[in-house]
């Protein structure tokens, strides 16, 4: 069962046929049909990292942070869609929060303060077409259930390629979320401000992987999904659902 069938399990009846219509409408079943050099630069930042921490790791500072001369590296690299320059990772958080989250799903670790590869890491920092199906499989992984099912959902809705701004996926997801039973603490629907909450972190991850069409600004609502955007969301709704227990 993929991930997207195992929350179909858990709609309520009323809301199974339009939730199936909107599955035809992201083609979610479809191959994908996507070239790897297309791949290649979706992950071009992740791929970045992997190889910069290469096979001698980089020791971090006492803080915990990458060091400065790795983050002017980083910035001269690669286009963060950063307004300023910056030495500090805390002052790139593109940066910041896209290793941690290749740490999240088990490429980086760190150890005795140096940060490192993992097996997997050094396996798919060669492989920019692996590596972009990890992080397809990955992307929808979080501790917290609610922050699981608005992704999925949200990748549900980026697949269909027919929202245009990100108010609108918010307004559509706080509807969704509703959907499958989930309120806020003090038990009232779901909001875009919560939704947002929820799903503002992963937002800014598929930004830095090319899901969304880029623009001059480096703010804003950039929210029309890009073919390789729409790839990347089928490939994540076709990976299986976590077995319960």
């Amino acid at each position: 069962m993929n991930v997207i069938q195992e929350i179909e399990t858990r709609l309520p009846e009323q809301a199974v046929v339009g939730f199936r219509r909107l599955i035809g409408q992201a083609r979610v079943k479809d191959p994908i049909l996507l070239q790897e050099r297309a791949m290649a630069r979706m992950v071009a930042q992740a791929q970045w990292i992997l190889n910069r921490v290469g096979t001698d790791g980089i020791r971090l500072t006492q803080a915990g942070h990458l060091p400065p001369a790795v983050v002017v590296e980083a910035a001269a690299a690669l286009d963060w869609g950063w307004p300023i320059s910056v030495n500090r990772e805390v002052h790139l958080s593109p940066l910041q929060e896209l290793r941690g989250h290749l740490r999240d799903v088990g490429l980086l670790r760190i150890s005795k303060g140096m940060l490192l590869l993992t097996k997997k890491g050094r396996a798919l920092a060669g492989n920019p077409r692996e590596l972009w199906w990890h992080l397809a499989r990955t992307i929808h992984h979080s501790r917290t259930p609610a922050v699981s099912d608005a992704t999925r959902l949200l990748l549900l809705f980026v697949a269909t390629r027919g929202l245009d701004r990100r108010e609108d996926y918010l307004v559509t997801l706080a509807r969704a979320l509703g959907s499958l039973g989930w309120v806020q603490s003090d038990g009232q629907e779901p909001t875009t401000d919560s939704v947002w909450h929820l799903v503002d972190t992963k937002w800014r991850l598929l930004n830095r992987l090319s899901v969304f069409e880029q623009t001059d600004a480096w703010h804003g609502d950039r929210s029309a999904v890009t073919v390789g955007g729409a790839a990347f969301a089928r490939a994540a709704l076709q990976s299986e659902a976590p077995v319960a227990g």
